[in-house]
């Protein structure tokens, strides 16, 4: 009885995909559940694709109509919706709505392909990383980075030159979630990017790589102006295990920057940790101590920050 009640609002719920009215949060306690973090309104219209994607595949054909609405209020509500229902219908209907006249359109319609496993959504995302909108590039960005295909690494190394830094951050995101060996060298030379927040993000994604080409670049990054481009710099080395970042990181925990000198006792106790174990293996003879009461917590900050989170939003 509640499925088929659900069914029958469906139509209702259609009309409300164009409402814009902003919503306070008073008025939509629950709103912070499946919005991201930081979004203080919400609008009628979003809560009916939210409400839309939960009755799932009976929504399906309704929401594909609503993307020929006249209201990009409406077809940006739609996509958005598609995104969150597990259905095959949806791939073909997101693909053309990503060359929709209205950016915010398109800025959903990449966002939910990012989330259908589907190869079919590779090809368009790639160009809509070359959109005339900063913001459906970054879109496209962060949902080639889930992308299990090696087509997307080559577009996403051209969007690291991209004019805008949060589309350039994006890429690296990404970029750091390819197992492709063709992406350590851009990313190296993203350490140097003028965005703070580009480099932060290349020296995570460069930790990622089993590379050990990157690691003088990650090195010298350790003395980066930011903070928070150090901290980066060592988590990537401590995974790196790399005799040569010993010194620098024995010498950054003196950083001026708490979160800079705990990332770095937890990369060298981290080495400590496998040199101890490979020890062990090759001899089981030897008694290698690596320092029980040290707490070595690979969790402790891994700073692998998917941005911006896989939740639906706006």
């Amino acid at each position: 009885m509640g499925k088929a009640r659900a069914v029958a609002a469906i139509p209702g719920l259609i009309q409300l995909l164009s409402d814009d009215t902003p919503v306070e949060p008073p008025v939509c306690e629950e709103k912070g559940n499946w919005r991201g973090a930081g979004m203080d309104k919400t609008t009628p219209g979003e809560m009916a694709a939210v409400a839309l994607s939960q009755i799932g595949r009976e929504a399906v054909e309704p929401l594909v109509a609503a993307l020929r609405s006249s209201a990009w209020q409406a077809r940006a509500n739609a996509a958005f919706a598609l995104g969150l229902i597990r259905d095959d219908r949806v791939i073909e209907p997101l693909i053309s709505a990503t060359r929709d006249p209205e950016a915010r359109v398109r800025e959903k319609a990449s966002w939910s392909l990012g989330l259908v496993g589907d190869r079919r959504a590779v090809e368009p995302l790639s160009v809509a990383l070359k959109d005339a909108d900063a913001r459906v590039r970054s879109k496209a960005a962060w949902a080639l980075g889930l992308k299990g295909d090696e087509r997307s690494v080559e577009p996403l190394i051209l969007a690291l030159q991209d004019q805008n830094a949060a589309v350039q951050s994006q890429a690296a995101w990404a970029l750091g979630l390819k197992g492709d060996d063709r992406a350590v060298e851009p990313l190296t030379i993203a350490l140097t990017a003028s965005n703070e927040e580009v480099r932060s993000q290349a020296a995570w994604a460069l930790g990622l790589k089993g590379n050990s080409s990157a690691v003088a670049a990650l090195i010298l990054a350790l003395k980066d102006p930011n903070a928070e481009v150090r901290s980066q710099a060592a988590w990537a080395l401590g995974l790196k295990g790399d005799a040569r970042a010993i010194e620098p990181l024995r010498n950054a925990l003196n950083d001026p920057d708490e979160g800079v000198r705990k990332q770095a006792r937890w990369a060298l106790d981290l080495r400590d940790m496998k040199i101890g174990k490979r020890i062990r293996m090759r001899d089981k003879d030897i008694d290698v101590d690596v320092n029980v009461d040290v707490d070595v917590d690979v969790n402790i900050d891994p700073k692998a920050k998917p941005k911006p989170q896989p939740k639906p939003k706006p």
